[in-house]
């Protein structure tokens, strides 16, 4: 990370920003390169929350890495991304998520194509490498001045020059992963318990709501504590994090004592967590009259990476009365999934642009989604109005996501349905 500040210096030569550095270093196959430039900085909310623009960085990040790309910000917070010409198409598919998560923005609002209304351009390295450096050339001046004026502005900021997303963050390390622990167990963990309604639409009607999934935001945990760090580069300690916050969800949960959370709600856990004895604990607190109105939410890839012990925890915490959800399919996996023979209560589907795409060109869909029974099938990550009519075309009743939550909000709060038996 490059920083500037009052008393530093900004070089006038642009070889010294990271961006022409990164060119210098894939000089030998630029041809085979394309970069993207997004007007970020022009959007209406400059205020955005750390983990919103972190959220936007990692959208790209995690394709542009399949090509040996980078992703950059510069100090107006527009953004340039470079990557393989061979990931075109799934940096297309970013651009769709962009313009979901900003759909709101006048910028972008009631815009179908990003390049067409002149949030994002595009450049071809094999012909428009010039066109590129000169483009950036023009705006490097813009952002310094920006800079500087809000240095003049407050003596003690730290303004930012361009700089490479992934040397700016740290990997998540065992070291830094028992810092967690130790400060999650001095803080008031209830300030990072957050809610997300599954409620039932059917046609135009109002939003009814089922059950309350009480969780735990990875990005606010991280912002709070060590926003610096990446917590999914390790897999295996990100998953060991996952289980210690399950554990202090069930404690929370098992200690409070206003009344709304006895009944109602789901939480999602690990595999494990439902084997271990801080479960039992919870277990025991737990009204044995109330525990059919509880979802136990468990992830497709934890289910599938140890089957023999998701059938033994599914067991027993059926056994015991709760329900089982199995979260995290995606679309295209749908027809993998046999929901019967899992002997799960309810599957979540995640809602993505490409949804309808999946739908056309798949005949038999429809016979996946009658397989999986709609009544038992919950839409969610559902941030736009298109997503119910699309579940609703095809017999879903059960959403969940931002928008749906914005459509609770503007309501009186209904009486709560009972998902006993």
């Amino acid at each position: 990370m490059v920083i500037f500040n009052k008393n530093v210096e900004v070089a006038d030569s642009l070889k010294d920003f990271l961006v022409f550095d990164f060119l210098q270093k894939i000089e030998a196959s630029l041809a085979s390169y394309q970069a993207l430039y997004l007007f970020t900085g022009k959007l209406q909310n400059q205020n955005l929350r750390q983990s919103q623009k972190m959220s936007l960085i990692e959208i790209f990040d995690n394709v542009v890495k399949k090509t040996n790309g980078e992703v950059f910000v510069l100090p107006n917070d527009d953004m340039v991304v470079i990557y393989g010409e061979k990931a075109y198409d799934e940096i297309q598919a970013c651009m769709i998520k962009v313009l979901f998560l900003f759909h709101d923005d006048p910028l972008i609002k009631n815009s179908s194509d990003l390049i067409q209304n002149g949030f994002a351009k595009v450049f071809d390295f094999k012909s428009q490498l010039d066109e590129f450096k000169k483009f950036i050339r023009e705006h490097v001046p813009q952002a310094k001045a920006q800079n500087e004026q809000a240095s003049s502005e407050n003596k003690n900021q730290t303004t930012i020059g361009l700089f490479n997303n992934r040397r700016r963050q740290r990997d998540l390390t065992p070291t830094i992963l028992s810092k967690m622990q130790k400060a999650l167990s001095m803080m008031d963990f209830s300030s990072l318990i957050r809610r997300q309604s599954v409620c039932a639409i059917i046609g135009k009607s109002t939003p009814q709501m089922i059950f309350d999934e009480v969780y735990v935001s990875i990005a606010d945990l991280r912002d709070m504590l060590m926003p610096d760090v990446n917590l999914f580069s390790n897999p295996w300690l990100f998953m060991y994090l996952t289980e210690t916050l399950d554990k202090r969800v069930l404690a929370n949960i098992s200690r409070h004592d206003d009344g709304s959370l006895t009944s109602n709600f789901s939480l999602n856990l690990n595999v494990s967590t439902i084997l271990s004895d801080d479960f039992l604990n919870f277990d025991e607190t737990t009204n044995p009259v109330q525990r059919s109105s509880i979802v136990l939410e468990l992830q497709l890839t934890d289910i599938f990476s140890d089957i023999k012990a998701f059938i033994l925890a599914k067991t027993f915490a059926q056994y015991r009365g709760y329900k089982i959800c199995i979260d995290g399919i995606t679309v295209d996996k749908l027809q993998y999934i046999d929901r019967e023979h899992l002997d799960s209560d309810l599957i979540k589907i995640i809602w993505h642009p490409s949804f309808m795409d999946v739908v056309r060109e798949d005949k038999h869909f429809t016979d996946y989604v009658n397989k999986a029974e709609r009544a038992r099938m919950i839409l969610c990550r559902v941030d736009d109005p298109q997503a119910v009519e699309v579940g609703n075309s095809l017999g879903i009743n059960l959403y969940q996501g931002r928008y749906i939550q914005r459509l609770l909000a503007a309501q009186p709060r209904k009486t709560i349905f009972n998902i006993r038996k």
